[in-house]
C-alpha cells in the first residue's frame, strides 16, 4: 500500500488564479482590464475557491492580491447598468442572489485556518474594500487607495463591510468613514489603522511574501486558535469565551507541535512546527 498523499487540486478558475510557493499560497484576482471588479463569474469563483482554501489547501499562509493596477474596484457597475437598462432583467433578484453567493464566500474565507494577508496593490473600493477588510493583515502599496464607494451610486454596503470595518477601527470611526466616504490614500489608511504597513509598489509582493513565510513557520494549531478566539470574543460572553479558551489550550497539549515546542524550548533551540 502506498503512503503517498495526493495534494488536492484547487478548482479551475478563469477570473482569478491560485499559486503556491512552499507553504504560502497566493490568490490573485485577475480581471485587470475591469480593475478586478466583481462580476457574477468572479463572485461564483470566490465561492468555489474559498471553501477549498478553508478545508483542503495545503498551505500555512495565504496572500490575496489583484492583477494589474487595482486590487478590486468592487461590484461590476456594468452588471448593474445592464440590469437597470434592460427591463427584462430583474436586477434586484440578481444582486440579491449575487450577494448571497459572495457572502457565503466571505464566511468560508474567514474559516481559513491560516493567516490571510491582503496585499493591496491599487484601488480597493466597495466590495473590494470589504474583501481587503476580511484579511487578517493588510499591507498596502503606495499606489493603493481605499473607498467605501457604495453611497456614490446610492447602494447599501455589502461583502461584510459593516461587520469588519467597525471591528478594525471601531464603530464610531467606521460610521463616520462610511458616511463621509473619502478617497483614502495608503498613508491615510495607515494612519487610521486600516493597514499595518505601506511599501513601494515594486516591493509589495516581496513584503507580503516575507510576512507570509514568517507566519507560516508558526504552529498551525496556534494560528487557527488565535483567529477563532479573537473573532469569537466579539460575540461571546466572558464565561462562554473562557470555555473556548479552555478547550483550545487543552487540545494543543495533544499536538506533536507542542511536544516538540516544549522540548526545543528547554534545549534552547528554535522550534520547528509540522502541523501535527
Amino acid at each position: 500500500m502506498s503512503d503517498t498523499v495526493t495534494t488536492p487540486a484547487p478548482p479551475e478558475l478563469k477570473t482569478m488564479r491560485f499559486e503556491t510557493d512552499g507553504p504560502v499560497g497566493t490568490l490573485t484576482l485577475s480581471r485587470p482590464d475591469d480593475m478586478n471588479a466583481m462580476s457574477p463569474e468572479m463572485i461564483a469563483e470566490l465561492a468555489e475557491i474559498a471553501p477549498w482554501l478553508a478545508d483542503r489547501a495545503p498551505i500555512r499562509a495565504l496572500i490575496v492580491t489583484g492583477e494589474g493596477r487595482a486590487f478590486s474596484a468592487g461590484g461590476d457597475v456594468n452588471w448593474f447598468r445592464r440590469g437597470i437598462e434592460d427591463p427584462g432583467v430583474d436586477i434586484v433578484q440578481q444582486v440579491r442572489r449575487g450577494a448571497d453567493v459572495l457572502h457565503q464566500a466571505i464566511v468560508d474565507f474567514k474559516r481559513i485556518p491560516c493567516p490571510v494577508i491582503g496585499a493591496i496593490n491599487g484601488p480597493a473600493a466597495g466590495a473590494g474594500f470589504s474583501l481587503a477588510l476580511m484579511c487578517d493583515i493588510r499591507i498596502a502599496s503606495e499606489a493603493a487607495f481605499f473607498a467605501v464607494a457604495y453611497g456614490r451610486i446610492g447602494a447599501s454596503p455589502d461583502g461584510g463591510m459593516t461587520y469588519f470595518l467597525p471591528r478594525v477601527i471601531g464603530p464610531a470611526a467606521a460610521c463616520e468613514l462610511m458616511l463621509e466616504d473619502p478617497n483614502l490614500t495608503a498613508a491615510d489608511a495607515l494612519e487610521r489603522g486600516l493597514v499595518s504597513e505601506v511599501v513601494a509598489a515594486d516591493e509589495l509582493l516581496s513584503a507580503a511574501g516575507a510576512r507570509a513565510a514568517e507566519l507560516a513557520a508558526k504552529s498551525p494549531h496556534y494560528q487557527r486558535m488565535v483567529k477563532r478566539l479573537v473573532w469569537q470574543s466579539l460575540d461571546n460572553s466572558l464565561a462562554d469565551h473562557l470555555q473556548v479558551e479552555r478547550h483550545g489550550i487543552a487540545e494543543s497539549m495533544g499536538t506533536e507541535d507542542l511536544h516538540n515546542g516544549v522540548r526545543d524550548f528547554f534545549a534552547g533551540e528554535q522550534p520547528s512546527f509540522n502541523g501535527r
